[in-house]
């Protein structure tokens, strides 16, 4: 008995090293905005994607040019719980989701069951780039 529990136990913690699990992110001071370096997959240099070196980015001027999602960059699954972490300019998003749509139909992405989050992400723009701030939600009534 003591050497099947013993294969048992072995055979759950061979199950659960080749998890990957996502430490939580480390929350800014309160309304602090975050820097987030994102690279659409489809960067690689200029606009045009020929590998000239310059950068391809679109800058914003206003936060409205700039948008929260938790999509990321070169990767087919998105951030697994709320709040997201990424901020995109509009234009950056909708390459990442074009690649997305032409590189990821046979990926199956994990699926979390999440706590419901204590703050919310908000993109702003701060000196042309798109950056995430965190602000506390809202009490819902």
């Amino acid at each position: 008995m003591k050497t099947s529990t013993l294969s048992l136990v072995l055979a759950a913690l061979s199950c659960l090293a080749g998890c990957h699990n996502e430490a939580p992110a480390q929350a800014p001071a309160q309304g602090t905005p975050t820097a987030v370096t994102s690279a659409s997959p489809t960067d690689t240099g200029t606009a045009a994607g020929d590998g000239s070196g310059a950068a391809s980015a679109p800058r914003c001027e206003t936060d409205a040019d700039c948008v929260v999602s938790c999509a990321r960059a070169g990767d087919c699954c998105d951030q697994l719980c709320p709040p997201c972490d990424q901020a995109f300019h509009r234009d950056e998003l909708a390459a990442v989701q074009q690649w997305r749509s032409q590189s990821c139909a046979a990926v199956s992405c994990p699926v979390a069951k999440c706590m419901a989050p204590k703050e919310e992400s908000v993109a702003r723009c701060a000196a042309g780039q798109c950056l995430v701030q965190r602000v506390p939600r809202a009490a819902e009534q």
